[in-house]
């Protein structure tokens, strides 16, 4: 299994290290295996439908191709959903809930706006077994950034703690039963080859799983790729360049070595601490980044991982 075939993909890391490229390129690599993909941003961000050529994604699943869909949560829009489902009548909802006194009352309440988003996943994914088959054969969502993402993964045994008893302490059992059963559901780290990148991610690492969650998967990305030449000839190559005053050419090799040495550092550290499967991704040179360019970096998934 190469780490990706969970039904609920969860992808976070340290903001910078591509996550929602990385969502993205998951997400049409799955579509085009057949499944039909749901990718979903948190906190009312919309960057996944226009990286791949469509709309900004809005609350409703939006199709952006083929078996490919994406959608963006809210807090406001996920409580009101769970609120109404509890009380049947929308209008009863605007009336009690949409008030200067309840509105700041709901905003205090601790880790709910955090927990409403993993609900929404818990929802579409559930309620289409209820017909008797998944209207998603893969949700992936475009999780938060480390310290944010992580709140958002705790986000509903904290409530469960919180309650104690009553329809949101069920509610958020049903959904931490979910994120943390790892047969269904798997955590996506992405990390750059870099030591603050690297630290980040080692120490997520250690808090996801002592939350019980498992890592299905770690993208180590924008690996420059560069062929160099071995170092003893780099030495005869180098020598003959300086002859020829040619130093600015000597300094962009060395530059080459350096971020080399690098890149293997990072990727034999996260190796020896992180028993998952591990896919690197090229850095890409594009201008900006589109469509073309994440379906080039959906294929790198098709590969074998580097063994654990």
């Amino acid at each position: 299994m190469n780490g990706l075939d969970k039904h609920l993909l969860i992808v976070t890391g340290k903001g910078g290290t591509g996550k929602t490229t990385v969502s993205a390129a998951i997400g049409l690599r799955s579509a085009r295996q057949g499944h039909r993909t749901l990718i979903v941003e948190c906190n009312g961000t919309q960057h996944i439908g226009p990286l791949l050529g469509g709309q900004p994604s809005t609350y409703t699943p939006q199709q952006l191709g083929e078996n490919l869909y994406a959608m963006t949560i809210t807090s406001n829009e996920a409580i009101e959903d769970f609120v109404i489902k509890q009380i049947k009548v929308r209008a009863l909802y605007s009336m009690v809930f949409r008030n200067r006194v309840m509105g700041p009352f709901m905003d205090a309440v601790p880790g709910l706006h955090d927990a409403v988003h993993l609900g929404k996943v818990y929802d579409l994914i559930e309620e289409a077994h209820k017909r008797g088959q998944p209207a998603w054969d893969r949700v992936i969502v475009d999780a938060p950034a480390t310290g944010h993402g992580l709140h958002i993964l705790n986000a509903p045994k904290s409530m469960m703690e919180l309650t104690r008893r009553g329809p949101i302490h069920k509610n958020a059992k049903l959904v931490h039963d979910l994120a943390s059963d790892t047969s269904k559901t798997g955590i996506v780290m992405t990390c750059l080859p870099e030591s603050m990148p690297v630290s980040e991610t080692l120490h997520l690492h250690s808090e996801l799983t002592a939350s019980g969650y498992e890592i299905s998967a770690v993208v180590l990305n924008e690996m420059l790729s560069v062929n160099l030449p071995d170092a003893d000839a780099w030495k005869s190559i180098s020598t003959a360049l300086h002859t020829h005053d040619q130093q600015p050419t000597i300094d962009q090799v060395e530059r080459f070595f350096a971020r080399d040495e690098q890149q293997n550092a990072a990727q034999a550290t996260l190796s020896q601490t992180i028993s998952a499967p591990m896919y690197t991704l090229p850095l890409l040179v594009d201008a900006r980044i589109q469509a073309n360019s994440i379906d080039r970096l959906s294929r790198y998934f098709d590969q074998r991982p580097e063994p654990q």
